[in-house]
């Protein structure tokens, strides 16, 4: 039960922090929200890695500007399976122009510098509560979310282009219509059982960028 109910968060957690939050708001910038859902999806997605949005949003949108080439931060055709499925790959140098606007932001740069203690404090939280919901809301959203990804990752760009792998929309919430987002990165659903799209145009958006 204990990997059910992880599996459940996770998801949960990786809809609203990674594919709305991080993804498609943060990155991508495809509409506007409140303070307080901005706040909810920085939380969210450090739930789900730990990482920066500044990294994550830079290194996405310099996937983006450098897609299947030499020169793209995690692609499989020159990085290798093995890194792309276990996302160990790095940057070593991020232009400020990719995150010049989210300079700008300052609950993205709170979380930016404070994220590893907000992280660290929510799972001794955690912990305190019994090694179950350790696992459950800590262990379970990190790892997941980190083999979700690199799964995606290779492939979604196999044959040094991307594709829609509808299956891993059952780990990677919104993210198998991976062919159409490359195709309007802006845009907030890319499918009609886009499960990101649906939320956000439900719950999140407050104006509309992206169509």
């Amino acid at each position: 039960m204990i990997l059910l109910y992880s599996y459940i968060f996770y998801y949960i957690a990786a809809l609203i922090g990674i594919s709305i939050g991080y993804h498609r708001y943060f990155t991508h910038r495809s509409f506007q929200t409140t303070p307080t859902l901005e706040n909810l999806m920085l939380f969210l997605g450090l739930i789900c890695g730990g990482r920066s949005v500044l990294t994550w949003a830079a290194v996405h949108r310099m996937h983006h500007a450098k897609s299947d080439t030499e020169d793209d931060p995690h692609s499989p055709l020159y990085i290798g399976m093995w890194r792309v499925l276990t996302s160990r790959w790095q940057v070593n140098y991020i232009p400020k122009k990719y995150i010049k606007d989210l300079l700008k932001n300052k609950r993205v740069t709170f979380f930016h510098r404070y994220g590893k203690y907000i992280h660290s404090a929510y799972a001794v939280i955690m912990l305190l509560g019994g090694i179950d919901l350790f696992l459950i809301f800590v262990v379970g959203p990190y790892i997941l979310s980190w083999i979700s990804f690199g799964l995606l990752n290779y492939f979604a760009h196999q044959g040094g282009k991307p594709k829609n792998i509808p299956i891993l929309n059952i780990i990677a919430p919104g993210e198998g219509w991976h062919e159409q987002h490359h195709l309007k990165p802006m845009a907030i659903s890319l499918h009609k059982y886009d499960i990101a799209g649906f939320f956000i145009e439900r719950l999140f958006i407050k104006t509309k960028y992206g169509s």
